[in-house]
């Protein structure tokens, strides 16, 4: 409620409580009912969720993505790739105060919101979520035009992982040192052709040069995003944008009330002042074509 932010993504959220409070509660501060994406399989009850504020942004369209359903399609006899978990897009138009405002003023922008596997000894699976990811924002852009977009994520992966050279330089490099368990891993999928594997893996995403992290070493990187015991401590929650039309102007530091104490190691979350396992994330960001009385867009 503090943060006031524009528009609010969170995951492992219970559907109970995403119905009989949360979506209630927050409502009544001013957004829409919020956007639910369970994930699959029966006994899963949790799952991601979008909420904007109702007097800023109006709903164009929604989809769900859920990743085992692509795992079983593209490499049915792997179960590793094949586990319940989803991306929830939102396509949101910026409400305009104009009167007849053209089609050429009209603003537009995808919000993607997802939670990957857990398990951060399964690179493989994680790659496989997040390359299927950029696949369907591509696909999605081509049906809207090329939208700028901003993709909110809990990876369950630190900064140096594959997950993330994937998506900073696009592709997996032949000479990371990493390749060639990857390699390994995906050659059985390609029936043991090697050429096959390499273009799965070093082939370019659409989005590989113009990819950011709001939080980075010329902004404001955060020590971790959660610590719940001296073995779990890191970052694995992100912002990414596309920095060739959005730029960020501020960031929200979780911990600067919390001073010195926050590097010691008995500083675990949640606590007192951290009700979650994870810190917020919260940038300001601006998309850069937009006019100057509604450039400021808070996430």
């Amino acid at each position: 409620q503090s943060f006031n932010a524009d528009i609010v993504c969170l995951q492992e959220i219970h559907q109970d409580d995403f119905h009989q409070w949360l979506s209630p509660f927050l409502f009544q501060l001013g957004y829409g009912e919020g956007i639910f994406a369970k994930r699959g399989g029966t006994k899963a009850k949790d799952g991601v969720v979008i909420f904007f504020k109702r007097d800023k942004f109006k709903l164009i369209n929604q989809y769900r993505l859920d990743y085992f359903d692509i795992a079983q399609v593209q490499f049915p006899t792997e179960a590793s790739l094949a586990t319940y978990n989803v991306a929830l897009f939102c396509l949101l138009q910026i409400q305009n105060n104009k009167t007849n405002v053209s089609k050429e003023e009209e603003q537009q922008l995808w919000i993607c919101n997802t939670h990957i596997n857990w398990n951060h000894t399964l690179p493989a699976t994680q790659l496989f979520q997040i390359r299927t990811l950029f696949n369907e924002l591509t696909r999605l852009n081509k049906d809207t035009s090329n939208k700028p977009f901003v993709i909110v994520v809990d990876f369950n992966s630190t900064p140096n992982s594959v997950v993330h050279d994937y998506i900073r330089n696009g592709f997996i490099t032949d000479t990371a040192d990493y390749y060639s368990k990857m390699h390994e891993i995906y050659l059985p999928l390609f029936d043991g052709d090697s050429t096959k594997t390499k273009k799965y893996l070093t082939e370019p995403h659409m989005y590989k040069n113009v990819m950011e992290n709001a939080y980075n070493k010329n902004t404001f990187l955060m020590p971790f995003t959660t610590r719940i015991a001296d073995d779990c401590c890191g970052t694995i929650d992100y912002i990414y944008y596309q920095h060739d039309c959005i730029r960020p102007l501020q960031l929200l530091n979780a911990l600067h009330n919390d001073g010195e104490r926050a590097i010691h190691d008995d500083f675990t979350l949640p606590n007192e002042q951290h009700p979650s396992d994870h810190l917020p994330l919260m940038a300001e960001l601006n998309l850069v074509s937009w006019s100057p009385e509604n450039d400021d867009t808070n996430e």
